[in-house]
């Protein structure tokens, strides 16, 4: 199977990609490892409305113009994060809860209805036929001035063509993935390794409500924690209407969760807004946990041992390399601005379509 233009990686970078490519009538195909398309852009729709509750990226911020943009071009609304009341702060080895007047948090933005919907509304403007789920890449060459491609179908090896190959997922995937020893220098290959997968070991927890209890206690919802099991938790409802919930990210290191059931850790946070919210916060609809540390096309036992920090890739140092092979780097943390943010992501995928449309 040929194509001018083959992506590897259908989370926003791989899709956005895919729809600009569309919409210059060039030829591509995606190919995403996973059977749902999104990568960390991951929500569980709510069971009594059409809004999806994040469990990846989640916010925003408001000078990120190109991300503000796409959302405006695809019809989509966003709503400022609600931070109106009190915040709460647990210090460590201190039963007492301290309240402080007025969250006083940083405005940020969330889309209505979820980020899934983001993933969902690029992916119905593209010609399906050209996106191949669960087609898992297992090798990668170059033979004769092309890319060739294989991809593991239902227990099937198939081999894709291309002159252009778009790498649409974090440098350490490619690394532990892509076989780069195959077709990228020893530097190219050192530089995707040592780039670190921007939040890749967090772990994610929501408690979704019949009424948002602590905002009639006039609390924001916002609290920071030194005991845990999270640490910083935040309003997670829809925009003014239902569903209600809080969510947390879970402090405790990646290597030590794995100690706990998902049911042990769920109980934990459970516990933990009930010592904050009060009795109410027992009483949870729903709970949804995500640990992404487990998540083999998103976290590597690198991630796991590192302390988060901020990807920068030097792009410039590997442009010839790149270039001269054909190989286009969409993925966020590739992006001179907001790397491993959606900003990021749709400033990368900019900057190699600008390249594709005069290659």
């Amino acid at each position: 199977m040929h194509s001018s233009n083959i992506i590897i990686g259908g989370g926003l970078s791989g899709l956005l990609t895919a729809w600009r490519l569309q919409q210059q009538n060039l030829p591509y195909i995606l190919l995403e490892a996973k059977a749902e398309l999104g990568g960390r852009i991951f929500g569980v729709q709510d069971q009594q409305s059409k809004h999806y509750h994040d469990l990846g990226p989640t916010w925003v911020f408001p000078h990120q113009h190109n991300i503000q943009n796409l959302l405006t071009e695809l019809g989509l609304t966003y709503f400022e994060q609600y931070t109106q009341g009190d915040a709460l702060f647990q210090k460590q080895n201190n039963v007492e809860i301290i309240q402080t007047v007025g969250a006083g948090a940083m405005t940020t933005y969330r889309v209505q209805g979820g980020m899934t919907a983001l993933i969902e509304t690029i992916y119905r403007k593209l010609n399906t036929e050209n996106i191949k789920a669960s087609h898992a890449v297992t090798n990668i060459r170059q033979k004769d001035g092309h890319w060739v491609i294989t991809a593991q179908h239902n227990n099937t090896q198939i081999n894709f063509a291309a002159e252009h190959l778009v790498l649409a997922l974090p440098p350490r995937m490619i690394a532990q993935h892509l076989t780069p020893q195959h077709w990228a220098s020893p530097s190219l290959q050192s530089a995707f390794k040592q780039v670190p997968t921007w939040m890749a070991a967090q772990a994610k927890f929501i408690a979704t409500y019949a009424s948002p209890f602590w905002r009639e206690r006039g609390l924001s919802g916002q609290a920071f924690s030194q005991q845990g099991p999270m640490q910083e938790m935040h309003d997670a409802s829809a925009d003014n209407s239902p569903p209600y919930a809080l969510f947390g990210f879970i402090g405790i290191p990646a290597q030590n969760r794995a100690q706990y059931s998902e049911s042990q850790i769920k109980q934990a946070c459970i516990n933990q807004l009930q010592q904050l919210y009060g009795e109410q916060a027992k009483n949870a609809q729903t709970t949804l946990l995500k640990d992404w540390a487990f998540d083999e096309y998103v976290t590597t036992k690198q991630d796991c041992r590192e302390a988060p920090s901020h990807p920068n890739f030097n792009i410039i140092e590997h442009i010839n390399e790149l270039e001269e092979k054909n190989i286009y780097l969409a993925a966020s943390e590739f992006s001179a601005d907001d790397a491993g943010y959606l900003e990021g992501a749709v400033c990368a995928v900019k900057q190699v379509i600008a390249k594709l449309i005069t290659n």
